[in-house]
């Protein structure tokens, strides 16, 4: 990283992106929790290595306290539209099909659907399909997934399962594609277990009047080395922090 713990790096979306410890405290991290300069340093790193941009809405890091241990804990969650939009970026990219699979009530035969139209009278939604297409590959890369494993039944789940559940199909088509792109990142739909609800719509607002704001930070605090045991609790924590996101920040606008 720079000096003053400033790093600058072009991202995905071609804008150049600069971060610092005052940055991604005051406009990236939602929660209302205090966050140690470890986490931050994390953040820093991951947005850098994948050309993330966490002021155009790219990234966040969602900070909540966990009830079992009682420790602020922090996760990287990622939208769903850099996924596509790196995907877009990939030379041989040749399209995407995505939609819903219903079980019609009549007859018992499973349908999948492209999109997300169904009839509710007459078939049940029971999971999302989606396939990403390669002009280098003889055949797409293709997911499948249950709605009974990621219906969290609130939220949008609740008023638009089948978008929800199709756009995590597309998530996991576009990872299973491009897994070099993807690594170590995940949409918050893709866990179904969500931590203690965060008070992050404020934070947004805030961030899309101030983003541009220059922030001077502070001297980094060289960051210790992770031991085992924290390793294996970030990486649950990671886990669970992951559902808290796409439901706050959901644009229907920009789904595909």
């Amino acid at each position: 990283m720079a000096e003053q713990g400033i790093v600058r790096y072009q991202a995905s979306d071609g804008s150049e992106v600069k971060l610092s410890p005052g940055i991604v405290a005051r406009y990236v991290i939602t929660g209302g929790q205090q966050v140690d300069d470890r986490e931050i340093f994390g953040f820093m790193a991951k947005c850098q290595a994948r050309h993330l941009n966490p002021l155009a809405g790219d990234a966040y890091m969602t900070a909540y306290k966990n009830k079992r241990t009682g420790r602020v804990e922090a996760s990287v969650i990622v939208s769903k539209d850099y996924f596509v939009r790196t995907a877009t970026q990939q030379p041989g990219f040749d399209g995407i099909k995505a939609g819903v699979v219903v079980w019609d009530k009549r007859t018992g035969d499973m349908r999948y659907r492209e999109g997300t139209i169904y009839s509710k009278a007459q078939e049940q939604l029971v999971g999302g399909w989606a396939e990403v297409y390669d002009k280098g590959r003889s055949h797409p890369s293709r997911a499948e997934v249950s709605l009974e494993e990621y219906d969290q039944h609130r939220s949008l789940w609740l008023s638009k399962p089948a978008t929800m559940i199709r756009k995590v199909a597309l998530v996991q088509a576009l990872r299973e594609a491009y897994p070099g792109a993807y690594g170590g990142i995940y949409d918050r739909d893709e866990m179904p277990e969500p931590p203690e609800p965060v008070a992050a719509q404020a934070a947004e607002v805030e961030r899309e009047t101030e983003v541009q704001a220059a922030v001077q930070a502070p001297a980094p605090v060289p960051a210790d080395e992770h031991d085992a045991e924290d390793a294996e609790h970030a990486a649950e924590a990671d886990a669970q922090a992951q559902a808290e996101y796409e439901a706050e920040y959901y644009d229907e606008d920009q789904e595909f």
